[in-house]
């Protein structure tokens, strides 16, 4: 049975998505382009006796500028209210946003949890992108950023 890592590998490479395994600090990482833009992911996998923990992070290759912090960090929080699996952070030191989402369970892990840890992630990345850097590079409200987030347009991850 291979490792939840090496798993993750098999399922990226189904999708013919490139990938760079780091091995010495058990990651993975690979970049994609969202409707909006590109988003950096890694992908983290623990593994115990009798449990596994996979954490996916969704990174945007933009930094949230200081005097935006604060109006950033509230929309953070208004979208992280709203939701179930997965959760922004805003890193306060060097303003990097990013989506976090965590699978822990005490019985394997197969490709169906893989893909929904992933593209869960990878949605909520591109769902609200635009919204949070128009709070973050523009007069944006924080106040507005669900009614921003909710879109009606369709599109794919590549």
């Amino acid at each position: 049975c291979p490792k939840l890592l090496e798993r993750v590998g098999e399922y990226l490479a189904e999708k013919d998505w490139t990938y760079t395994l780091f091995d010495e600090d058990e990651y993975l990482a690979f970049n994609l382009r969202l409707r909006d833009g590109s988003a950096r992911v890694f992908v983290q996998a623990w593994e115990g006796v009798g449990w596994s923990r996979l954490v996916v992070y969704v990174t945007y290759p933009t930094f949230v500028p200081l005097p935006r912090r604060s109006a950033v960090c509230e929309a953070i929080t208004r979208i992280n209210q709203t939701n179930i699996l997965g959760n922004f952070e805003l890193d306060l030191n060097d303003g990097e946003v990013r989506v976090r989402t965590t699978l822990e369970s005490d019985l394997y892990i197969g490709e169906p949890m893989i893909d929904r840890a992933i593209r869960k992630g990878l949605d909520l990345a591109d769902q609200y992108r635009a919204a949070l850097l128009a709070i973050a590079f523009g007069n944006a409200s924080a106040q507005v950023v669900l009614e921003m987030g909710a879109r009606d347009e369709t599109g794919t991850v590549q």
